[in-house]
């Protein structure tokens, strides 16, 4: 990816983000996840979408899609993320501890 690219990846996740972020506040959850899953899946680099579904998606019991959402979360900063990124570690790694109790989670149901 270029650096024009992700640039422009970064300026418009964040400005999709802040909007997702605007329709939960009002109550609009169905928007604000759809907006979460597009994100996602250009593969923004923020972690904001990743832990919103993950708590959205646990609290509805939806464990399938928890997990779809934290292996896509794990894939991005293993692969996508700028590696000299300081936050990139401790994020992914907190993206995998949380996959791995969902698993458990799911097992049990």
């Amino acid at each position: 990816m270029s650096n024009v690219f992700d640039a422009e990846l970064t300026t418009y996740g964040y400005q999709k983000d802040n909007e997702a972020i605007s329709l939960e506040r009002v109550g609009d959850m169905q928007k604000a996840i759809e907006i979460y899953e597009h994100l996602i899946e250009v593969g923004y680099d923020g972690p904001h979408p990743y832990q919103r579904l993950a708590i959205i998606y646990r609290k509805q019991k939806q464990f399938k899609d928890e997990i779809r959402v934290l292996e896509r979360a794990v894939f991005v900063y293993e692969n996508i993320v700028c590696h000299k990124r300081v936050d990139r570690i401790p994020k992914l790694n907190k993206f995998k501890e949380r996959l791995v109790k969902v698993r458990a989670l799911a097992n049990k149901n």
